[in-house]
């Protein structure tokens, strides 16, 4: 180990750089190659390397703790008059504001960043801090004024040959068209998205090249729903989710979720869409992670509960918008014009004071009609038996579920002739079933044994997999493929692949008892569901029940 401790000190600053960039972040091992960093730098009293040590140090620690590094950046720095790094020091704590949301300070700092670093020739670091005072134009809503800053980051880094100056101009292509985006010009904003998608190729690494083209296809599946062209939207959108999901990008999946949601409503499809904006919420709540853009999601919220004249959810939903806005008014409080919408902040306040008048009225309507005692008593007494009877019925289904009928085994001679007749018919119905959908009979089997394979080696439980990636991997049609399923299954793929992981998740439920402690969401994520309530509804269609019915009911009986 000792050895192996010098040979790793004896390595120069760019194998050091190459030993930390090839591990997981925050590893034990990325940790201790940075210390050793740090080290080095140090003992030989490099300050420009002990800076981009330190700067390694501060982005992959706590944000609690990111300001005392940038401190001790800046003091190396002036120490050693350097403009150079006098300038990386300003622009370090520009970044730590930027992140902590402090724009203001922000920019203050990446512009004294820029001062020191005129003093020299160095253009690379001139155009980084150039494109950080841009990212905070944007956030502040001034477009143009970064759309240009941006387009001349982008121009210095196509004129440059290594791949942080590629990773510069990809970013900056995005970045333009972002601004495009935001500024209504939708055709250049799909230009410069099919332009980073070419740049994208020039990346070696596969892995940080498929997660560059994420964020490009979910940029083209938002331009593509402003043009409203929402099938091709859709696609784009879902396309991208893995890898952005990948990244633990939260603000990016909430993004993909609203839009997914918005071009659902938009095709009329409102109950997905529903399951999208709820989430966008659902990931708010857990992450507090929020912008201008995902509050959308909350009006969506707000007007399809008004359509249902739930006036609970509408008063939820209108409560944690007033709290995002909150939080959006201390982030974007330099932004002029802010949050000019239908539910502008003096409507919420208003609208949230008439839905709480409205469910006090509806209060008293109800206190009204309780004086019927004896409607109320009788009304009370079905309800208790429809509840027991319910309960009667959940616990058969229960017992159904744990204790499946099997038929008994007959004598050898029987199972052999039953075997022998049950193939004959199978193969009969396949016949029969080609005939019926008019697919050849060997396309059919084909098709039954790729079917018999994907249930053997429990492939449904992949998370996003759908009708056109099978057929695609069976180098068949989805028509062939849906055709088959109905005929055979007796049901749509989407009930098919869910009633496989049910149960698969049934069993999995009964014989592993570490598996009940899990959150539903880590369920339903284990079982191939992409959110709760989509296994809750799987769940509860299959066997009547819903899953935290049959965990708890599993539980007793265990602790009995």
């Amino acid at each position: 180990m000792h050895a192996q401790h010098e040979n790793i000190a004896q390595k120069t600053y760019a194998e050091l750089v190459s030993l930390i960039d090839s591990q997981e972040v925050n590893s034990p091992l990325q940790k201790r190659y940075i210390d050793l960093y740090i080290q080095k730098a140090r003992s030989e009293n490099n300050n420009a390397e002990l800076i981009d040590a330190y700067r390694k140090k501060m982005f992959r620690s706590p944000e609690s703790t990111q300001l005392a590094y940038a401190d001790s950046i800046y003091q190396i720095a002036l120490a050693s008059q350097d403009n150079k790094l006098i300038s990386i020091a300003y622009q370090t704590y520009g970044t730590v504001y930027f992140l902590q949301k402090n724009y203001k300070v922000s920019v203050e700092n990446s512009l004294k960043a820029e001062e020191f670093i005129l003093k020299t020739n160095d253009l690379y670091t001139l155009h980084k801090i150039r494109y950080s005072i841009a990212d905070v134009k944007y956030y502040l809503g001034s477009f143009q004024d970064a759309l240009e800053i941006y387009q001349e980051c982008a121009t210095y880094y196509k004129s440059q040959n290594n791949i942080n100056s590629l990773l510069g101009y990809i970013n900056s292509i995005r970045s333009i068209s972002k601004c495009y985006y935001q500024l209504g010009e939708y055709q250049k904003s799909s230009y410069y998205n099919n332009l980073g998608l070419e740049a994208c190729q020039l990346i070696k690494n596969k892995t940080a090249k498929n997660n560059e083209e994420s964020y490009f296809r979910q940029s083209e599946g938002i331009v593509q729903y402003a043009l409203k062209n929402y099938e091709s939207s859709l696609s784009l959108l879902e396309g991208s989710l893995e890898g952005i999901r990948n990244n633990k990008d939260y603000t990016n999946e909430h993004l993909t979720y609203l839009f997914l949601g918005k071009n659902y409503w938009e095709l009329g499809e409102r109950e997905k869409a529903l399951e999208y904006f709820e989430s966008v919420d659902e990931l708010y709540r857990d992450k507090k992670i929020t912008n201008l853009d995902l509050r959308q999601a909350y009006v969506f919220l707000i007007d399809y509960y008004k359509a249902k004249k739930n006036l609970e959810k509408q008063l939820d939903y209108t409560n944690v918008l007033i709290q995002i806005d909150s939080l959006l008014r201390e982030d974007y409080k330099f932004l002029n014009n802010y949050l000019h919408t239908e539910y502008d902040n003096k409507n919420l306040y208003q609208y949230k004071e008439e839905l709480q008048q409205q469910i006090e009225t509806n209060k008293k309507r109800s206190l009204y009609l309780y004086i019927a005692g004896l409607l109320v008593i009788v009304g009370i007494g079905i309800t208790t038996v429809i509840y027991y009877r319910k309960q009667r019925l959940y616990r058969k289904k229960y017992e159904a579920l744990l204790h499946p009928i099997t038929l008994p085994k007959a004598t050898a001679a029987v199972e052999i002739s039953a075997e022998s007749e049950a193939e004959a018919e199978a193969e009969t119905a396949d016949v029969n079933s080609a005939k019926s959908v008019e697919i050849h009979e060997d396309i059919v089997k084909q098709i039954l044994w790729q079917l018999e394979r994907f249930e053997a080696d429990k492939e449904y439980l992949k998370q996003n997999i759908t009708q056109t990636q099978l057929a695609e991997l069976w180098k068949t049609n989805t028509s062939y493929l849906s055709k088959v399923i109905n005929t055979q299954k007796n049901k749509n793929f989407n009930q098919y692949v869910n009633d496989l992981r049910i149960e698969y998740g049934v069993e999995l439920l009964r014989t592993n008892t570490s598996v009940r402690s899990y959150k539903i969401s880590s369920i339903a994520s284990e079982l191939g569901f992409t959110n709760t309530r989509s296994f809750t509804n799987a769940f509860t269609s299959r066997t009547g029940l819903k899953p935290s019915y049959f965990i708890e009911q599993l539980n007793k009986d265990h602790e009995a």
